[in-house]
């Protein structure tokens, strides 16, 4: 009777350590870098789910999730940037498949485009895929803007009630949709608690939908309008978006500042594609190099001072041609004139100025640049 009650222990306590182990495998969450997200966004949902030790961070663009690469994961993150150019770019059959990896019990988080990528399809036929019922009524320029929690969101996310600042820019300002989306139940979780002057729009922010989450079949999800993962202030409301959707804490460890030998700033305006993407999170960790992306809005109010070189990488043209233009160009051109040194690969040769290093590939920029940062100065 004794042995027996050993093995009954013995059998427990593996259970139990296989449980505790399982529970530690980290999650599998794909971030969706084919065309139309870019930006700081991007990049900071790129260096944030790579971070942390709860995370396995999935690279996948829109012939990656046609394909069934979604298939590997648990978790979607569809970052800011365009949402027609992410709609187009994954097809039909990327909106199918990602309807059916949440239905099936996946998760979504979106944010700012991600946002209005989940909108119903009805009314938002050039850029929703029909996971919450919600619709917009347009959008504003940039911002830092106080957004109210309400009492339902913060449950859920496991905060407090009340205003938090993140950061805003373009994103959609949402309303409850007259088109039902079946397998949606979400509610509102937060609101924009103030407003701002924008000559080219009369839409007020006040008191219109921000923030919402829920379910969709049995995958949760939770689409803000903002940017939280730009600001580390805002960071709790990424946290909670994690807590919601998986169900368990993640953590993002500190980054901790160190001196370095070469500051590379890198055009994530223009970026795209999942070869750029790994690019970036490569440069951002080799030896010696401070990693500063940089849009245009950098450019013109004269950050490129800090940098020694900036990277122009492969991406999506229409981006390069809206926002590497005019007064940007004319700067880059000016640093470049004045010693900065500008690297590119890819279809970004075609926009660099005279003088640029062009690299074949992505790898070679990312070798040189790690030569750099390791080497007397």
């Amino acid at each position: 009777m004794r042995s027996i009650g050993n093995s009954r222990l013995w059998v427990a306590f593996v259970a139990f350590a296989l449980f505790c182990g399982a529970s530690a495998v980290p999650v599998k969450t794909a971030v969706f870098t084919g065309l139309g997200p870019r930006g700081r966004g991007l990049v900071s949902w790129l260096k944030l789910v790579e971070s942390s030790p709860e995370l396995d961070l999935m690279l996948v663009d829109a012939a990656m999730i046609r394909a069934g690469a979604l298939d590997r994961a648990e978790l979607l993150v569809i970052p800011g940037g365009a949402s027609v150019v992410e709609k187009k770019d994954l097809g039909p059959g990327g909106a199918a498949r990602i309807r059916d990896f949440v239905r099936r019990g996946g998760g979504y988080i979106g944010t700012c485009a991600g946002c209005c990528l989940a909108l119903e399809e009805k009314d938002n036929a050039d850029r929703g895929i029909g996971l919450i019922p919600y619709d917009r009524i347009g959008h504003k320029d940039g911002f830092m803007m106080p957004i109210a929690l309400n009492e339902k969101g913060a449950a859920a996310l496991g905060m407090k009630p009340g205003e938090y600042t993140v950061s805003y820019h373009g994103g959609p300002v949402l309303v409850p949709s007259t088109n039902a989306v079946p397998d949606a139940k979400v509610e509102v979780w937060a609101t924009y608690a103030s407003d701002f002057d924008c000559p080219k729009s009369k839409l007020r922010m006040f008191g219109n939908i921000a923030l919402v989450g829920g379910t969709y079949g049995k995958g949760r999800l939770f689409a803000i309008a903002c940017h939280p993962e730009a600001n580390v202030f805002s960071l709790g409301l990424v946290k909670g978006a994690f807590r919601f959707v998986l169900g368990r804490e993640v953590t993002f460890p500190t980054r901790i500042r160190r001196p370095r030998s070469l500051v590379v700033g890198a055009f994530s305006s223009g970026m795209g594609g999942v070869e750029t993407a790994r690019a970036l999170l490569d440069i951002d960790a080799c030896e010696g190099v401070d990693f500063f992306p940089m849009t245009a809005d950098e450019i013109l109010t004269g950050q490129l001072d800090r940098v020694d070189y900036l990277v122009l990488p492969a991406g999506y043209v229409p981006f390069y041609k809206a926002k590497f233009s005019g007064q940007a160009r004319e700067l880059v051109e000016t640093f470049a004139a004045a010693g900065g040194k500008v690297l590119a690969w890819g279809n970004a040769a075609a926009f660099a100025p005279p003088g640029t290093r062009v690299f074949a590939t992505a790898g070679e920029c990312v070798d040189f640049i790690r030569r750099e940062g390791a080497g007397p100065r």
